[in-house]
């Protein structure tokens, strides 16, 4: 008899210290920014790498994830080294505000015998990195008209159009970041410097003043993109 109370007993704590475990949940919450200007960072990425739950900040650069103590929280943004940190309370909101530094834009070099350019690399990678955004398919919005009562009432359809237009604003954001990172690929200082002999701020000018489209870059071969370099710093040097 005694070693069945006690079997009880010990299975009562048991699952006792499991509704405290899962009753144990933590807010992590704050701000992502930009590390030198401090400008807010939309839509950057939030993972709990120990849950696998994912969410993004919003266009103020909030954000809101469940965790547990002692979990790994992931900050990721293009353009920007990834960044993480660990949830150290027990219970209730910790706010961690995120600054995250830009990366280099210096591709590196290709590796001997890969059959991708350093450009593609880095896209496959990028690309792999959001998948789980930008993979999901475009639902329709809510229309325009919100229902009130005794006051606005907020219907999960509501709630839930809020998050496809973060959604589509990310997917917006990444595909003109990628133009960006084809331009520069191929668009680059040495480049640039080889075509023009032009070298510290003369060269950084010319080339913001003359930082080409990615339409048209994309469907340039070299010999065309050395043409319309020497063009535009024919131009340059007239005025």
């Amino acid at each position: 008899m005694k070693r069945i109370i006690t079997g009880l007993l010990l299975l009562c704590c048991s699952s006792l210290l499991g509704v405290i475990k899962a009753q144990a949940q933590v807010t992590l919450t704050g701000s992502i920014m930009d590390k030198e200007n401090k400008l807010v960072l939309p839509y950057a990425s939030i993972t709990n790498k120990s849950t696998g739950r994912r969410t993004y900040s919003d266009k103020g650069g909030f954000y809101k994830i469940a965790a547990s103590p002692r979990d790994v929280v992931v900050f990721s943004f293009l353009g920007y080294k990834s960044d993480s940190v660990v949830v150290t309370q027990s219970s209730g909101t910790e706010t961690r505000n995120i600054t995250l530094t830009v990366e280099a834009k210096q591709l590196r070099s290709v590796e001997i015998g890969t059959q991708y350019t350093p450009y593609q690399i880095d896209s496959l990678a990028r690309r792999e990195q959001f998948g789980y955004i930008l993979d999901k398919r475009d639902m329709p919005l809510a229309g325009g008209s919100t229902p009130v009562g005794a006051g606005i009432v907020f219907s999960p359809f509501t709630r839930y159009s809020k998050s496809e237009k973060r959604k589509r604003e990310f997917k917006k954001i990444f595909a003109r970041a990628e133009e960006e990172r084809y331009i520069d690929s191929r668009y680059t200082p040495q480049f640039v410097s080889k075509v023009t002999s032009l070298t510290g701020d003369s060269l950084m000018i010319f080339m913001k003043e003359n930082y080409p489209d990615y339409n048209s870059i994309r469907v340039m071969q070299q010999e065309d993109l050395i043409y319309w370099i020497t063009d535009k710093y024919r131009e340059w040097k007239k005025k």
